[in-house]
C-alpha cells in the first residue's frame, strides 16, 4: 500500500511538473536512448545522436531524416558537414543535402566521440574495445585525421595502466577536445582507478580526476590541473566541460554544483559559479551566445541562469540530461535518456550584435507613466512580433504579431503595469532588439 501511495505521488509530481511547463514546452518526443543534442546551424532541425543521427524539425517536432552512427560526432570548423563514424569508418554528411562523403579508411577497432577543431579541417577521435573481463571499453589512444586528405595524420597515446602505491592502477580518458583560438592545444580529462585491475579493500580505493592539456603539434603537456579525488567516504562528480565562444576559456563542473572558469593562455582559474551546492554532478551546461545565460543540467532537471545576477530565469525538474541553445538563442532543446523536448525562450537577452540587427527600436518618454511610443522600422514587408517582457522573461503582452511594412509606431498604454523595469521585444525573423523602459 505505501508503494501505492508513493508511486501515485511521484506520478501526480511529474504531472504538476509537467503541466506547469507547458508554456514553454513546443514540443515533447520520446526516441532512443539519446547520446548527444545539437542544432544544425540554420535552427531548422534539432539534432540528436543515438543510435543514428535524427533530424527532427524544429517547428512540428517530427523527424525527417535518420542515418545510422556509432558514435557521437561535430560540425567540420566551416559547418558544411557532420563528422561521424559507421561500421568504424569516419564518413561526412553534407546536413543540408544530405549527401554522404566516403573516402576514410575502415579502423581495427571502434571509433569513439568525434570532435573537430574550429579553425581547420581536422578531427580527433579515440578507438575502442569491449573488454569483457572488466565490462569495459578500453582504448586510450587518440587519432589526428585530416577531412580534405581523408586520413590519419598523427595520435597521442595515454597509456592504459602504471604502478603508484603498490597498487596497479587503471588509466581512463574521459573527456577531450581542441581548445585555444587557432586549436594550438588538446584537452584530456583523465581518471586514474586503483581498484579496476585488482580488489582491494575499499578503505584503500581511490579514483582521481585530472584534466592534462597538450601542445597539438608536439603532443608536450604544458599544463595539468588536478580535479579530485574519488574515496570510500567522498564522492565528487566530473561529467562535462564545456569550450566557451572564446576558445582560450573553458568552463566545468569540477565539484558539486560548482562550475569552474579557466584560462588556458594564462593556467588560472578566473570565475566559480555556485549554481547549487546539494548537487553531486553536472551532466550537461551550455551557454547562449554571448554567455551571459547558462543552462545546466544535473540529471533531474535544469536551469537557467544569468551569470551577472545569480537570478534563475527558467527551471524544470523531471529527468534533463543534456541542454543545448540554438544558435540565435531563441530556444532550447533539453533531452533526457530517451527523450527530447523544444522549449521556447523566458530568459531576456540583451546584448544582441548591433552589426547583426537590421532595425532599430525607440522607445520614448523613458522612464513613463502612463503610455510610451514605440517606433522601428524594417527594410521590407516583414513578419513582426512585439512583445512586453518582465525581468525575469515572463511575457506580459504581445503588441503586435503580424507582417509590417517599412515602418511601426504605436502608443502603448502601460498604466495599468506596476513601477518597475520592462523590456519591449522585437523579433524580425532570426533577428531580436530588446529595449528596456521603467514604468514610474
Amino acid at each position: 500500500m505505501k508503494n501505492l501511495i508513493l508511486t501515485l505521488l511521484l506520478t501526480l509530481m511529474v504531472v504538476t511538473t509537467i503541466t506547469a511547463e507547458e508554456q514553454d514546452t513546443l514540443w515533447f518526443r520520446w526516441t532512443g536512448e539519446i547520446k548527444k543534442v545539437d542544432f544544425t546551424p540554420d535552427d531548422k532541425y534539432v539534432i540528436t545522436w543515438t543510435n543514428s543521427i535524427e533530424f527532427w524539425e524544429t517547428q512540428q517536432g517530427v523527424v525527417e531524416y535518420f542515418i545510422p552512427t556509432e558514435s557521437t560526432g561535430d560540425y567540420n570548423y566551416n559547418e558544411e558537414y557532420l563528422v561521424f563514424a559507421q561500421d568504424s569508418t569516419p564518413k561526412l554528411l553534407n546536413w543540408q543535402s544530405r549527401e554522404v562523403i566516403e573516402g576514410f579508411e575502415k579502423e581495427l577497432k571502434n571509433i569513439g566521440r568525434i570532435k573537430t577543431a574550429k579553425s581547420k579541417n581536422e578531427f580527433m577521435a579515440n578507438t575502442y574495445h569491449e573488454d569483457e573481463t572488466f565490462g569495459d571499453q578500453i582504448g586510450n589512444v587518440i587519432y589526428f585525421y585530416d577531412i580534405d586528405k581523408k586520413r590519419k595524420v598523427d595520435s597521442i597515446d595515454l597509456g592504459s595502466s602504471f604502478e603508484k602505491n603498490h597498487y596497479k592502477w587503471k588509466r581512463t580518458i574521459h573527456e577531450y577536445d581542441y581548445v585555444g583560438n587557432n586549436d594550438e592545444l588538446i584537452y584530456i580529462i583523465i581518471d586514474d582507478a586503483n581498484d579496476i585491475l585488482q580488489n582491494i579493500p575499499p578503505m584503500f580505493r581511490e579514483k582521481h580526476y585530472y584534466v592534462h592539456f597538450y601542445n597539438r603539434e608536439t603532443k608536450e603537456l604544458v599544463d595539468s590541473v588536478y580535479s579530485f579525488t574519488n574515496t570510500n567516504e567522498h564522492y565528487g562528480g566530473f561529467n562535462k566541460m564545456q569550450v566557451m565562444n572564446d576558445r582560450s576559456k573553458i568552463a566545468w563542473n569540477q565539484r558539486g554544483g560548482v562550475i569552474s572558469f579557466y584560462d588556458v593562455n594564462k593556467y588560472t582559474f578566473f570565475e566559480e559559479f555556485y549554481y547549487d551546492e546539494t548537487k553531486v554532478e553536472v551532466n550537461d551546461l551550455d551557454f547562449i551566445k554571448n554567455e551571459s545565460i547558462i543552462a545546466i543540467a544535473d540529471g533531474l532537471g535544469f536551469k537557467i541562469i544569468d551569470r551577472d545576477t545569480d537570478d534563475l530565469l527558467q527551471q524544470y525538474s523531471f529527468g534533463i540530461e543534456q541542454v543545448k541553445f540554438s544558435n540565435n538563442s531563441n530556444f532550447l532543446a533539453t533531452a533526457g535518456k530517451s527523450s527530447i523536448a523544444l522549449r521556447n525562450k523566458r530568459w531576456v537577452i540583451t546584448d544582441i550584435n548591433e552589426n547583426e540587427v537590421l532595425f532599430d527600436l525607440n522607445i520614448s518618454p523613458n522612464p513613463a507613466n502612463n503610455s510610451i511610443r514605440i517606433k522601428f522600422n524594417t527594410t521590407s514587408l516583414e513578419y513582426v512580433e512585439l512583445k512586453v517582457i518582465d525581468l525575469v522573461g515572463n511575457e506580459i503582452d504581445v503588441i503586435r504579431n503580424g507582417l509590417i511594412s517599412n515602418s511601426y509606431i504605436t502608443e502603448y498604454d502601460i498604466s495599468n503595469l506596476v513601477n518597475g523595469t520592462y523590456f519591449i521585444r522585437l523579433e524580425i525573423g532570426n533577428d531580436v532588439k530588446t529595449k528596456q523602459f521603467i514604468k514610474e
